[in-house]
């Protein structure tokens, strides 16, 4: 059996996962713990090996977790890493092999576009046997938990540190594989293989002229190393790594898109505005909780410039948001998007959205430049 896939991917693994519970193992530069954990749950038994990066970029990015790490320790697996890692396999007790353009993450597995195979055939699976091992032998020592508590306390004291600034240098801890492999490639584009979502700023009785520079909305909100929340309740759609595009609710009648950055998940015990934030910025008594970000990028213009969410949502409709899309695919439900972001912080954005907002702005980037973060008003509070 060789059979090409272009959907479903996750159903695809997950099947395969039941009908060969004896044994796993994978090829993936970036896998995130949710995802990993359903694939466990589909069936375990017999040994798990995984190959992967242990680029701490990726991990203090989000788009790869430590977490997914640590479940694989615990459910008895054994990991390893290689730099620069490209490739991605699931071979199921030696029988079934599936080849995918997809990392194992929710993204990759149930919204965007992926393309590959899955196969019995004992050829092609024991051409895919034969490149684990190889990679397998060359990928260095194995992770042990101890090492990976280690990574934690370096990640979580780099995000302390960052205050919303550019990734700092991070080591990369996976072996490096001759630069004559056709399996691990020494430069690969990062891919910031997840979620994307709309923060907005501001309220209807609070709308900011087309006019206000957008560096003095940032400095005055804090965006740029923060964005906040209703304090009554902690936001939890966001995870490490997830896209924030950022809006401000203008005069006379719109939302316009100004920035974007990389969001944390909100941690309880550190993400909360302090004394001293609520009384530089009273305000945040209601809006305490915090999502961090980093590698934040904002227009250096005046905010009437911004992308028009309205004009998003004109031209998109249901395929606005991921809660209008899903409403008309079921032909039930709202899928107006005028109606379903009010008395909302932010909004989910479907791949249609998402890279209608990428092209736009983008070209206000290279038009405008960007906001130059480095002054003191820009810093985030110690």
């Amino acid at each position: 059996m060789f059979r090409l896939i272009s959907s479903n991917w996750e159903k695809e693994v997950l099947d395969a996962r039941s009908a060969s519970p004896v044994g796993l193992r994978i090829i993936c530069p970036f896998i995130k713990a949710r995802t990993m954990a359903r694939i466990l749950e589909a069936g375990h038994k017999g040994p798990l090996e995984v190959i992967t990066r242990f680029d701490l970029g990726c991990f203090y990015d989000g788009v790869s977790d430590t977490d997914a790490l640590r479940g694989l320790l615990e459910a008895g697996g054994t990991i390893r890493g290689i730099k620069g890692l490209h490739a991605k396999l699931f071979l199921f007790a030696e029988a079934t092999a599936i080849g995918t353009s997809a990392n194992v993450t929710d993204a990759a597995m149930l919204r965007n576009h992926e393309f590959g195979f899955i196969a019995d055939d004992a050829t092609i699976v024991d051409e895919c046997r034969s490149y684990f091992d190889r990679l397998w032998k060359q990928a260095g020592r194995n992770l042990t938990a101890a090492r990976l508590k280690d990574w934690d306390t370096l990640l979580a004291a780099a995000r302390k540190k960052s205050g919303g600034n550019q990734r700092p240098n991070l080591p990369d801890h996976g072996a490096k594989l001759p630069a004559t492999s056709p399996f691990a490639l020494a430069s690969v584009a990062k891919s910031y293989d997840n979620a994307a979502f709309l923060k907005f700023f501001g309220q209807g009785t609070n709308r900011s002229p087309r006019t206000a520079r957008i560096a003095d909305l940032v400095a005055d909100s804090g965006c740029n190393w923060a964005c906040t929340y209703p304090t009554a309740r902690r936001p939890r759609q966001i995870q490490d790594g997830d896209i924030l595009y950022m809006a401000r609710i203008a005069a006379p009648d719109d939302l316009l898109i100004f920035g974007s950055a990389i969001g944390w998940r909100h941690r309880d015990d550190e993400d909360v505005a302090s004394v001293a934030e609520i009384e530089a910025r009273p305000w945040k008594e209601k809006w305490a909780n915090y999502v961090r970000v980093h590698t934040a990028r904002f227009i250096n213009a005046e905010l009437g410039v911004g992308v028009s969410m309205r004009e998003m949502m004109t031209e998109l409709g249901s395929d606005s948001f991921q809660s209008t899309q899903q409403n008309a695919e079921r032909g039930s439900g709202n899928t107006d998007p005028f109606a379903a972001y009010l008395r909302k912080p932010g909004m989910p954005l479907t791949s249609i959205s998402r890279e209608w907002i990428d092209r736009r702005i983008e070209a206000l980037f290279r038009q405008h430049g960007e906001v130059d973060l480095s002054p003191i008003r820009f810093r985030a509070p110690t």
